[in-house]
């Protein structure tokens, strides 16, 4: 007779190496009005000092009254080198758009959360979390305190709305 066990993702098994603050959530872009043909995204800046693959890191999209989450799980190499930034889209991971890293849309079956927290976690470590009251409905939200760092992401005076179809994968636009 087998025993039964407990079916778990591979990714989920695996751990990156990183430290609170090693990757600090630096754009989010949400459902959008009008003929923009960008998808929702959150954006990723590596802080770490060395190259990170993130294979087995979990983003979790939490409503801010706590009724629920959406949490996603890196299910592939995906590699951030020092200082890089990092796309994780609503789309299908076969078939990204080509400022995407990362598709995510097989773990999120519904749209961005009106007003959430983002966790980047690894093996149920917080590595960073920042909050969003509102999404702009044209634009992006965007981290324009640089260098990017999982304090000054913490700050609301250090986000803005970027009025643009965003900057996937670069420096965010300086915030007044």
């Amino acid at each position: 007779m087998l025993a039964a066990g407990c079916a778990r993702d591979p990714a989920e098994q695996v751990c990156p190496e990183l430290g609170t603050g090693d990757l600090v959530v630096t754009e989010v872009r949400g459902n959008q009005t009008g003929n923009d043909l960008l998808k929702p995204f959150g954006e990723l800046y590596n802080a770490s000092g060395h190259e990170v693959d993130l294979l087995g890191t979990k983003v979790r999209f939490r409503k801010k009254d706590g009724s629920g989450e959406v949490p996603i799980l890196v299910r592939r190499s995906v590699t951030v080198p020092t200082g890089g930034y990092v796309v994780l889209g609503l789309e299908d991971d076969a078939d990204r758009s080509p400022y995407v890293d990362y598709g995510f849309a097989a773990d999120f079956q519904q749209g961005f959360l009106s007003a959430a927290f983002i966790d980047v976690e690894t093996c149920s470590q917080l590595v960073d979390r920042m909050q969003y009251d509102s999404l702009p409905k044209t634009g992006s939200y965007s981290l324009g305190a640089m260098p990017p760092s999982a304090d000054t992401n913490d700050l609301p005076t250090s986000w803005c709305t970027d009025p643009s179809m965003g900057s996937p994968q670069q420096v965010n636009v300086a915030c007044p």
